[in-house]
C-alpha cells in the first residue's frame, strides 16, 4: 500500500510542474552561461590597457553575476559604453 500511495503523489507532483517552467529555468541557465563567457571576452582587462581599472571592475561585476542572465544583459550595454 505504501508503494501505491508514493506512485499516487510522484505521479500528482509531476502534473502539478509546467514543462515551460523548467525549460524557462534551463535555458536561463544556458544563456547566461554563453553570455558571461562573451562578456568576459569583451571585458578582460587585457583588451583594455588605457581603461584597465574600468575593465577589471566590469570583470568583477560579471564574475558576481554569473548565473543573473538579466544582470549580465543590462552589464552588456554598460560595456559597450564605458569600453566602446
Amino acid at each position: 500500500m505504501n508503494i501505491l500511495k508514493r506512485l499516487i503523489t510522484r505521479i500528482r507532483f509531476r502534473k502539478s510542474i509546467k514543462s515551460d517552467e523548467s525549460t524557462n529555468v534551463v535555458d536561463g541557465i544556458v544563456k547566461a552561461h554563453k553570455l558571461y563567457k562573451d562578456l568576459c571576452m569583451e571585458a578582460h582587462p587585457d583588451k583594455h590597457p588605457l581603461k584597465r581599472d574600468v575593465a577589471q571592475d566590469l570583470t568583477q561585476r560579471i564574475t558576481e553575476n554569473k548565473h543573473n542572465y538579466s544582470a549580465l544583459v543590462s552589464l552588456k550595454t554598460e560595456i559597450e559604453e564605458k569600453l566602446k
